[in-house]
């Protein structure tokens, strides 16, 4: 006879589960579902164990626990049948909802015993405090973004840029959760069972233990233990700089001490900051490579202002300081004139004003262009959508950060800077401009009119307005084998081990089933490993790039090998010919003149500079990159040298950006007559809007030197 009772108790719950397939992410067989069945689960043992109850306690935490994996089925089924399904998924349903089920019935079970009168009530208290009250307690008191919590299991951080695994951590912090239960559990028989005094006493005195080492483990990341970690400190004006001191040459850290105090001053006077106290200084933590920060700190490619703290800091990593130090420190600076939490209760104003202060992600084309390239524009209700928190992170970030942005450059350009930070502060423009909202949309349309925009520009904006949200991926915490492989190359590259690092990039090429842009970056890293011989075993006359026939001609150069070298590079010029592209033409051209190819090998291949006799033969592409490689390896006296030469020539728009690296280096070296004279030539030039708008900002560069501002002087 059927139990439809018990039938109807074990469908509810995969019911539930199928509800659960409808909403992103808590809809995947991953960490956010598994946080949320522990939460549920944690909450559901405390209150049933609290209640005064006849049916043994373990086998009664079980069922709760068989119903929770139960709601898991069909995430599971349906990450099978969707090719989404992971190890780590399936690892954070075994650690999270198992141990926080126990952890609840066991505090429930505890106060059960222990007589206390409205034991539920305190249940529910004692609960909410370790899962709400001791994550706010971390958050205010530590700088990481990634939790751990008896209740619902722990957070990994910024989870939109990055692989979500089980680590060491996890598996030490629920054994630690396990403890917690077996300690809770016996308590109440300690005056009846010699064996569960044994277990509470061993119980405590490792969990003791296992507390003493949360920072070692990977629990914790005070301040002081990133100090220590990175090891590396330098102190400016207004900056207390904490880097990676192997990472780090002593050089870069010069330079970005300089470029701290250059962008602090450059933002104070757009946001008519008030003078700061020097004595309160902004700590900034530099990590040596993405990977090192999501170790210490949880944020991978994610760099981070925690404004919630009291004490000022931002996180970064050396590969985005570049597009992200001026960004992250509006966002410390910002604080100043922020509502209790020091920051905004708008989003899109937290992030737009650091982005129209920034300029935005495009090295080519300015925030404005981009969101013109991306008609219609956003209407009054879209707009307020974007600047609210869930709007803002809820859509695609590329399309909500570059519009938040160009509108907040809109309203600083048009309306007293005071207004926007009434509106930061407040999270309401209409309050802080005294202006219908529609009236402000309207005017900043009107702007927007104004803009003229190309095909770049186009091509730009559709890139970046079409990264899709996590909340669109059909697989959000997927990544393929080749992806990991190529992401433990990077990883190598960042921690200057060359040798795993093309180990990595071997795997990366099988997994990528001999992809061409794989294979290309196969080729060159080898060849500039010093490995042309694994080129050579590779190379192919069918091989339908001109990349790579150009770089298998290398191979066999490097060797004496001539014919076969003709014979990749004839290959490579017949492809071309059929399919003309004028990046590679400079390639071609430096391949056909022996004189020239020599050049080049033995700049890029050999790491022989070329001598000013050299140099000024050598054809512009060698120039230029002849220039990026001393600036790379800090050979300061060649770097000036290339520079006197170049402006002997005729400069070209398309290496504006090395033409601006350039301008910075010599600037900061104090090296003011070829910088004038490069930023005068490249003013004659038709600059795009970002261009100019970059050299504006070498300009400003070099009068900080000028004028004595870097040492924290206004002569």
């Amino acid at each position: 006879m059927i139990n439809y009772k018990r039938l109807n108790k074990n469908l509810l719950p995969i019911l539930i589960g199928g509800g659960l397939l409808f909403i992103p992410l808590v809809g995947d067989f991953h960490i956010e579902s598994a946080i949320l069945i522990s939460l549920v689960g944690c909450f559901w043992g405390g209150i049933k164990a609290s209640n005064q109850s006849l049916e043994n306690d373990f086998y009664a935490a079980l069922r709760i626990i068989g119903y929770l994996f139960l709601v898991g089925l069909p995430l599971l089924a349906n990450a099978f049948f969707t090719g989404c399904f992971s190890i780590h998924g399936l690892a954070f349903w075994i650690l999270f909802p198992a141990p926080s089920v126990f952890f609840g019935y066991a505090i429930g079970r505890l106060i059960r015993n222990s007589g206390l009168p409205y034991a539920k009530t305190i249940t529910i208290g004692v609960l909410l405090f370790i899962g709400v009250g001791i994550l706010l307690i971390e958050l205010m008191t530590f700088p990481q973004v990634y939790f751990f919590n008896h209740v619902w299991g722990g957070w990994p951080g910024p989870i939109y840029d990055e692989i979500v695994k089980v680590n060491i951590a996890t598996v030490f912090f629920r054994t630690l959760t396990l403890l917690w239960v077996i300690l809770l559990w016996h308590i109440p028989t300690l005056d009846k069972s010699r064996y569960a005094k044994w277990i509470v006493g061993v119980s405590a005195i490792v969990i003791f233990m296992g507390y003493t080492q949360l920072t070692e483990v990977g629990i914790h990341s005070p301040r002081w233990y990133l100090q220590k970690e990175l090891g590396g400190h330098q102190s400016t004006e207004h900056f207390d700089l904490y880097y990676d001191q192997d990472l780090y040459s002593n050089y870069e850290i010069d330079l970005l001490a300089k470029e701290h105090e250059f962008y602090f001053d450059q933002i104070s006077s757009q946001l008519a900051l008030a003078e700061r106290d020097s004595s309160n200084k902004i700590e900034s933590y530099l990590y040596g490579h993405p990977w090192q920060k999501k170790q210490l700190v949880g944020a991978k490619f994610t760099s981070y202002v925690p404004v919630w703290l009291e004490q000022d800091q931002l996180h970064i990593a050396k590969q985005q300081m570049r597009s992200s130090l001026k960004h992250e420190l509006v966002h410390v600076m910002a604080k100043q004139f922020g509502n209790w939490f020091n920051a905004s209760w708008s989003i899109g104003l937290i992030e737009g004003i650091a982005v129209a202060i920034a300029g935005g992600s495009s090295s080519t084309s300015t925030i404005h262009q981009m969101v013109v390239s991306e008609k219609p524009y956003p209407s009054a209700k879209e707009l307020e959508k974007a600047l609210s928190f869930w709007g803002f992170y809820g859509g695609r970030s590329g399309a909500n950060y570059t519009t938040s942005g160009s509108f907040v450059q809109y309203l600083m350009q048009n309306y007293p800077v005071e207004s926007l930070k009434k509106a930061y502060r407040t999270g309401s423009l209409q309050r802080a401009y005294q202006v219908d909202w529609q009236t402000l949309v309207n005017e900043w349309h009107a702007m927007l009119d104004t803009v003229e925009v190309d095909s770049l520009d186009q091509q730009v904006a559709r890139r970046i307005f079409g990264m899709r949200s996590l909340f669109e991926k059909e697989c959000p915490h997927i990544v393929s084998d080749f992806a990991a492989a190529h992401d433990n190359y990077r990883f190598s590259m960042a921690n200057q081990d060359t040798v795993q690092a093309l180990n990595f990039l071997d795997q990366a090429l099988v997994e990528a089933d001999s992809a061409k842009p794989i294979k290309t970056e196969w080729s060159y890293r080898n060849l500039v490993g010093g490995q042309p011989l694994k080129v050579r075993q590779a190379a192919t006359l069918s091989d339908t790039t001109v990349d790579l026939q150009l770089l298998y001609a290398d191979a066999f150069a490097m060797v004496g090998n001539l014919e076969m070298a003709d014979r990749h590079l004839s290959e490579g010029q017949k492809l071309y010919e059929g399919n003309p592209d004028s990046l590679l033409k400079p390639a071609l051209e430096t391949r056909i003149n022996r004189r020239q190819w020599e050049i080049y090998r033995e700049m890029t291949y050999n790491n022989t500079l070329p001598d000013s006799a050299s140099f000024d033969e050598a054809l512009y592409r060698t120039k230029v990159r002849s220039v990026r490689k001393v600036i790379e390896q800090e050979r300061w006296d060649e770097m000036q040298l290339y520079a006197a030469l170049l402006l002997g020539k005729s400069l070209q728009r398309k290496y504006f950006d090395d033409y601006q690296q350039l301008i910075h280096h010599l600037a900061f070296q104090n090296d003011m007559n070829l910088v004038e004279q490069l930023i005068e030539q490249l003013r004659e030039l038709p600059l795009r809007n970002r261009y100019r708008d970059r050299l504006q900002q070498e300009g400003e560069w070099m009068q900080f030197f000028e004028t004595g501002r870097e040492n924290g002087s206004y002569d």
